[in-house]
């Protein structure tokens, strides 16, 4: 280092002539770049051979009124006291963030007052004023704002005098990121009056955490990182593909506060949105040099995700989290007649500690994948993720669910409706294994009438005692991984002495479209209850791997004895059931889990490989396989059928993810009325060709990186990808129905190459 400071020794010597000479170091104290002030001009000379911290230097101009509060070796925090806005600059490549465009005039440009507040503010309250949603901003008449200053941040206690609500935020930096946080005691709402007859009734809907922050108009090379099913992005163009809005609740919708139409008022049905898994969005303004990526780390589970194109609203780009404290819920006056209902509110807001991270990104790591892996990285340190995949295959896995035994209504009510008995189970899989698929992951699912769900138990219509051991022996013997189904989260037809209540005291029922049957949610303070029921039982018979269901998306406030039950609260009933199976010996896979699930998974079931494919989006990605590739085995959604088997078999190959199966030993039409009333073929001997082929295409791909990570993912072309892994192979994938010349290496068609 010393030597490459000699070496700009004369040019220093120049520059300290004619102003001040600095010399910026990287996060390894390598010296990057060289900057010279003189008056209020600034220059920049930047040398490659300074080191990798950056290809180019950018020095922003931060206004005079952003006083500068603290820094470390990564970061420089400003802050704007007035409006709580903020600039981060980022000392690896210089590049300044602010939380809303300080280089604008917004009056000349034509904004409203009420816009350039909401634009310009750091924090927005939305709250309900006599029902009706109100926005306010801490740049509002009546609102005091409180600063301390810290070594590492600042605290600001914000009090919206007339709404009479207050809390406090607090701002720090934490090596490379900044931290924001609400904590939970802070916030209040000190009307004594509230809710009393004849008042107001000013109270809290959703806090909004600095909107513009990371806003662009447009980037030549940026894009936004949307959390939307498997990943998606959206470019900054100068002109939006499409304006339009989006917004997701995070990890689901909040059914506590919904109305559940019966099936038959549900009109026009359309396919739903993927759902949200990933408590992350990521801002790119120019990929491969600078962006960010931001986490909603605690109260993710009252989060929304929002997107907005430039020239919906404003001329910006925006992704953002908002924040759900209350919500209102209709509040039926008549059992007969739902248009008899007030709006309901819950007393106090919902409790929790809101916590928001923006971890910055440079270099290689700013882009989309890189957004993924540093999530991942977080995971790890916080979450306690680990690897738990098996390395030492020549092939890839398939998945095998078995449809044992479903229910249907009958004449007289609920009848068991055998579907693939134990024996007949042991023999498919015999056969899957004379047929070459060496790596079965196999699940057992059986409706139990007298729990309304699927859990656990020995059905002497499936064989009885004797052919469950067979089969599991049987398993057990030629390393076939076996799990059974379990539900604790639902019940189906009928509510059940464990299930919740909505806000508006309703039973929590739930339509599925998948199946056209509506489902009644558990309590989660009794998932531990319920699987203490089973664990003796998952011991008696050797199950020692379940395959749970139900838990995805399953986040909600509910009504409880008296008390209100929160997401939050939730959540940490889920762990502790997942903690409580662990300690005694069974490991858990799941389908679909959101994401704060990820470190107790062993499988990902239905991984997703779509977004919801709306109008404005110009990429499908494979965030979730990015964050877990590696570390967990993915497996696909059922491929017994589907709209087009090549792009399908293509799409498991991008994504990393293997195919996956249900079958049964009878006829599918006997499915026909039950729960399971989606599968439309599940025969083998129907399936047989289907299954050959998927696998035969999708081990061609993932044959050669089986348990190893997914550490790249670019697209070349319009239909062209390359997938790059940690044992250094690369798949070539082409969407297109031309050959497409990549290099020196042609891919066919609908084809894949490994490099």
């Amino acid at each position: 280092m010393v030597k490459r400071l000699m070496k700009y020794s004369a040019v220093l010597l120049i520059l300290s002539m004619i102003g001040v000479a600095y010399v910026y170091f990287n996060t390894q104290g390598v010296p990057y770049a060289i900057a010279v002030a003189k008056d209020n001009f600034q220059d920049i000379i930047v040398n490659d051979q300074f080191g990798t911290c950056a290809d180019q230097f950018v020095e922003a101009d931060i206004p005079d009124r952003f006083t500068k509060v603290t820094e470390n070796e990564h970061l420089e925090l400003y802050l704007e006291e007035e409006s709580v806005a903020i600039a981060v600059k980022d000392k690896c490549n210089g590049y300044t963030w602010f939380s809303y465009d300080v280089h604008r005039d917004m009056g000349a440009e034509g904004y409203s007052q009420e816009m350039i507040r909401y634009i310009q503010s750091g924090i927005s309250l939305v709250t309900y004023d006599r029902f009706t949603p109100g926005r306010r901003t801490v740049l509002d008449n009546n609102v005091e704002k409180t600063y301390q200053m810290m070594d590492d941040g600042f605290t600001v206690t914000v009090d919206f005098t007339a709404q009479q609500v207050k809390f406090d935020a607090v701002v720090t930096l934490q090596g490379g990121d900044l931290l924001f946080h609400i904590p939970q005691e802070s916030v209040e709402e000190y009307n004594p009056d509230l809710w009393k007859p004849g008042n107001n009734n000013v109270s809290m809907n959703e806090l909004m955490i600095y909107p513009f922050f990371g806003s662009a108009s447009h980037k030549e090379n940026g894009y936004m990182v949307i959390p939307d099913g498997a990943g998606a992005i959206v470019n900054l163009d100068e002109t939006p593909k499409h304006a339009a809005g989006y917004s997701a609740p995070v990890y689901g919708r909040d059914m506590g506060y919904e109305n559940t139409s019966s099936p038959s008022r549900r009109g026009l049905s359309t396919k739903p949105l993927e759902s949200v898994s990933l408590p992350i969005f990521g801002i790119i303004h120019e990929v491969d040099n600078m962006g960010v990526l931001v986490i909603s780390e605690s109260g993710s589970s009252y989060a929304t995700y929002n997107y907005r194109a430039r020239d919906t609203n404003t001329k910006y780009y925006q992704s953002y989290f908002a924040y759900n404290y209350r919500t209102a819920y209709s509040q039926f006056q008549s059992r007969v007649n739902e248009d008899q209902h007030v709006l309901g509110f819950q007393p106090k807001p919902n409790q929790f500690d809101l916590v928001q991270r923006y971890v910055f990104l440079n270099e290689s790591d700013a882009n989309y994948v890189g957004v993924a892996k540093k999530y991942r990285d977080l995971l790890e340190k916080k979450e306690g993720l680990t690897k738990n995949i098996n390395s030492s295959y020549d092939k890839i896995p398939l998945k095998i669910d078995f449809v044992n035994s479903e229910i249907t209504m009958g004449t007289l009510g609920e009848e068991s409706v055998p579907v693939t008995t134990y024996d007949q189970a042991k023999e498919l899989s015999k056969t899957l294994l004379d047929q070459g698929y060496e790596n079965l992951n196999v699940t057992f699912k059986t409706f139990i009438p007298n729990e309304l769900t699927y859990r656990f138990d020995v059905l002497r219509s499936l064989g009885g005692q004797e052919d469950l051991e067979e089969a599991v022996q049987f398993f057990s013997s030629n390393d076939i991984k076996f799990n059974y189904y379990v539900d604790y989260a639902r019940s189906y037809f009928e509510k059940t002495r464990y299930s919740a209540s909505k806000m508006n005291r309703q039973d929590l029922s739930v339509y599925n479209r998948q199946n056209n049957l509506v489902n009644y949610l558990n309590n989660p303070k009794f998932y531990t209850v319920l699987a203490d029921k089973d664990v003796d039982q998952y011991k008696k018979n050797s199950i020692d791997s379940l395959a749970l269901d139900g838990f995805s998306g399953s986040l909600f406030t509910h009504y409880d004895s008296g008390t209100i039950g929160s997401s939050t609260e939730g959540m940490e009933y889920t762990k502790k059931v997942m903690d409580y199976l662990h300690e005694h010996g069974i490991r858990t896979s799941m389908y679909a889990p959101d994401a704060y699930l990820y470190p107790y998974i062993d499988d990902y079931f239905d991984t997703p490989i779509h977004s919801s494919g709306l109008m404005f989006i110009d990429e499908t990605i494979p965030l979730v396989s990015l964050v877990l590739s590696g570390f967990k085995d993915l497996y696909s959604y059922y491929m017994n059928f589907s709209p087009n088997d090549t792009d399908a078999k293509l799409r498991l190959i991008e994504f990393g993810v293997y195919p996956s199966f249900v079958l049964t030993g009878e006829s599918t039409y006997k499915l026909k009325g039950t729960v399971s009333n989606d599968i439309y073929v599940s025969e083998y001997s129907y399936l047989e060709d289907r299954i050959d082929g998927y696998y035969n295409f999708v081990n061609e791909g993932l044959g050669k990186v089986v348990g190893s990570e997914m550490i790249n993912h670019t697209i070349v072309d319009e239909g062209v990808v390359i997938v790059e892994y940690s044992n250094g192979k690369e798949i070539m994938i082409n969407y297109n129905d031309l050959d497409y010349i990549y290099g020196d290496v042609q891919i066919k068609a609908k084809g894949v190459v490994i490099l």
